[in-house]
C-alpha cells in the first residue's frame, strides 16, 4: 500500500502543484481502501500473532495443510 500511495501522490502533486490539496485528495481516495484493509487486518490479527500455544500450533497445522495437493485445491476453490 505504501508504494501504491506514493506513485498516488507523485501523480497528484504533478496534478495539483500545491502539496495540501495533493495530500487531501489522496487522502479521500484512499481513505476507503485503507479502512477495510486496517478492519481485515484487526480481523485476522489473531492468525498472524496468536495469544497462546494452542493459536500458534493450530495455525502452523493450517499452514501445512494448505500446502498439501488436497489442500491447495481447497484453497483454490474457496478463493473463487
Amino acid at each position: 500500500m505504501d508504494i501504491a500511495g506514493a506513485e498516488l501522490l507523485a501523480r497528484l502533486l504533478a496534478e495539483h502543484d500545491h502539496l495540501p490539496t495533493a495530500l487531501g485528495v489522496g487522502e479521500q481516495r484512499l481513505r476507503l481502501f485503507v479502512t477495510r484493509h486496517k478492519r481485515e487486518a484487526l480481523r485476522m490479527r489473531h492468525f498472524f500473532m496468536p495469544a497462546h500455544h494452542f493459536g500458534y500450533a493450530a495455525r502452523r497445522t493450517l499452514i501445512r495443510a494448505a500446502n498439501t495437493p488436497v489442500g491447495s485445491a481447497l484453497t483454490k476453490t474457496l478463493e473463487n
